[in-house]
């Protein structure tokens, strides 16, 4: 929900606020914050989680009865107090009564989630803000107890997520912060344990990210938990970074620009290549980490037009291992993983105007002429609304399909073809 409700009577908020069910509550909930802190308000919604409304329902301290929790920006704030407030009902007798006023450490509500970060299962509560110029974001950490919020943590980040990285049965708060004087990124972690809320351990991060456009959750091995940060450096330059912990220490792998004997490990986008992410490229249950590499006969063409080739590592014994070379087609949403055989020798080149990626021996003479190179296959992408490409896509070998479209390719013979195994293995659907 997107609308804000400034300064409005009840019969508007009736109208706009959802689901249903709540209206009364919510009705209710607002008259409350009216009479407690004047009609000079505006409620605030989280932009993200499972949380929309600015009418938050939850038990926080486990005992009999739901509190209540409303976002809302007030006019009548002395200066140097954030305007962004949070009010706290606890119900009593089958009522809402406010009972708390807390005052918030940003200009926006990013989000609002309830984890339990302590074997004895009680609710921590983390209130994610985003500052004035919307670029910074901050955290906040709660315990709430007889009728009190009390704040456990603070601080900015570029990154959070709650998860067991430990494997210890109980989830940890995991955050990255990023120093903008030194260029540095560091990893923490942190628990709600026997020693109240602490910090269990930290890492830096090779990459030195300020920017992180996605978390995923996943494992290196069968025994090991990790947390994978996709992070934009700008410029059409990304990367992951990878967080795991072994005996309750976090760490990072060796390997992404830690010396200057290791490669970066990171991608780059332009007209033909658009952003990927870390991936389990071979369905085996654990991610993969995408570093991109020019195919052959790519070196002097323009950036934007250049094709790259994917390659996929793992991570083991603290280092990151190269596991694939691969094409990506991100127009067509397929992967092709190269046969140790193709390596250096097998270039790819898009033939937009038919919808085909055609996979060419690379000679320097010939370059990148389909009309005179040594073709090895080609791989169509039909869209099914195309019922006349549909039919002609049908009379080659089938390769998959997804509720839009169909994947066929057309192969010639040679010590370079694909064997059926290889192809069964090889080409994946994204």
């Amino acid at each position: 929900m997107s609308a804000m409700l400034c300064g409005c009577n009840e019969s508007s908020v009736e109208n706009l606020l959802s689901p249903p069910k709540l209206l009364d509550e919510q009705n209710e909930l607002y008259s409350e914050l009216v009479k407690s802190v004047g009609q000079n308000v505006k409620l605030k919604y989280p932009q993200s989680g499972d949380y929309r409304s600015p009418f938050v329902i939850y038990n926080l301290d486990d005992e009999p009865g739901e509190e209540a929790l409303v976002f809302y920006e007030s006019k009548n704030t002395s200066a140097g107090e954030s305007s962004l407030r949070l009010k706290i009902f606890d119900k009593t007798d089958g009522k809402f009564e406010a009972v708390y006023d807390l005052a918030c450490a940003g200009s926006e509500v990013e989000s609002i989630s309830f984890p339990k970060l302590s074997e004895k299962g009680t609710t921590n509560m983390i209130v994610r803000y985003t500052l004035l110029n919307q670029a910074e974001k901050a955290f906040s950490v709660y315990s709430y107890e007889d009728r009190t919020p009390t704040e456990l943590y603070s601080s900015p980040y570029v990154c959070l997520d709650v998860f067991d990285i430990n494997g210890d049965g109980v989830d940890e708060l995991i955050t990255v912060n990023y120093d903008k004087q030194t260029q540095t990124s560091t990893a923490m972690m942190f628990t709600d344990g026997e020693n109240g809320f602490e910090k269990l351990s930290q890492t830096n991060l090779y990459s030195g990210a300020g920017d992180y456009m996605r978390v995923t959750e996943g494992k290196l091995d069968e025994k090991t938990s990790a947390l994978f940060l996709d992070y934009s450096k700008g410029g059409g330059v990304s990367g992951t970074d990878v967080v795991y912990c072994a005996s309750n220490q976090l760490l990072c792998p060796v390997g992404v620009g830690s010396t200057t004997l290791l490669p970066n490990i990171q991608r780059v986008t332009n007209d033909y290549m658009a952003e990927i992410f870390c991936y389990d490229i071979d369905g085996d249950g654990f991610i993969e980490v995408p570093n991109t590499k020019l195919l052959p006969g790519y070196e002097t063409v323009n950036r934007s037009e250049q094709l790259y080739a994917m390659e996929w590592y793992t991570v083991a014994y603290s280092k990151f291992s190269l596991e694939y070379y691969s094409y990506v087609s991100s127009k067509y949403s397929f992967a092709l993983i190269f046969p140790s055989r193709w390596l250096g020798v097998v270039t790819a080149v898009a033939d937009f105007a038919n919808n085909e990626i055609a996979f060419i021996y690379y000679d320097e003479q010939i370059g990148l002429d389909l009309e005179n190179a040594q073709e090895i296959m080609r791989i169509r992408a039909v869209d099914k609304d195309d019922k006349e490409g549909l039919e002609k896509a049908k009379e080659l070998m089938f390769l998959g399909e997804t509720d839009e479209t169909y994947y066929c390719m057309e192969q010639q013979s040679g010590k370079l073809a694909l064997t059926e195994s290889e192809l069964k293995n090889c080409f994946k659907m994204l």
